[in-house]
């Protein structure tokens, strides 16, 4: 009869199998984890792209502030962006499109056509410091989602009118995305 192996730990004394068995399943259960927690480097790039979409929309509030209160009756201005998303990089991609038509022909008046069409992308990749990475191709700003414009002469609807063409032209926004409203002294 073949002999259990056992270690002694401590006061416990564990079969050998047992031990091997649980540490395999920790190993898993560490590999699993580790895809959750968050990498230094993502976490890095998050921040960075945050700290840009804030910077864009800061930059956007004031260019908008400085128009606007050189308007006619627009007065002192306030406004604030908001954005839909951050910056968004298009990648390189190259396609292979691969066609496949099968015919069934069984009598003279009867034929049956299959077609199969499989495309496949892959992105192209280029050589970097950190590796390989996706070759960039463009970079789009952000999408205002919307836009506040508080200003003295916010009670005025002309006033209003030409406030909320100007930021429809200038940002490309329909007019349900803009609101303006007066200013209070305070």
């Amino acid at each position: 009869m073949k002999e259990k192996q056992t270690l002694k730990i401590g006061k416990y004394r564990l079969n050998l199998n047992t031990l091997v068995f649980l540490l395999g399943i920790a190993g898993i259960l560490l590999i699993g984890l580790s895809s959750l927690l968050p990498r230094g480097e993502k976490a890095a790039e998050k921040a960075s792209a945050l700290e840009e979409a804030k910077t864009y929309a800061s930059q956007l509030e004031e260019r908008l502030q400085s128009i606007l209160e050189q308007m006619d009756g627009v007065g002192t201005a306030r406004v604030m962006v908001t954005l839909e998303n951050g910056y968004q990089n298009v990648y390189a991609k190259s396609e292979k499109v691969n066609n496949d038509v099968l015919q069934d022909i069984r009598a003279e008046d009867e034929k049956k056509t299959q077609e199969k069409q499989v495309t496949e992308q892959t992105y192209i990749l280029v050589d970097g410091v950190g590796g390989k990475s996706p070759l960039v191709t463009a970079r789009l700003e952000p999408e205002v989602k919307g836009v506040v414009v508080v200003c003295e002469g916010g009670d005025d609807p002309l006033v209003v009118r030409k406030v909320v063409d100007t930021v429809k032209v200038a940002l490309n926004l329909s007019s349900s995305r803009i609101s303006v409203s007066r200013l209070t002294a305070g």
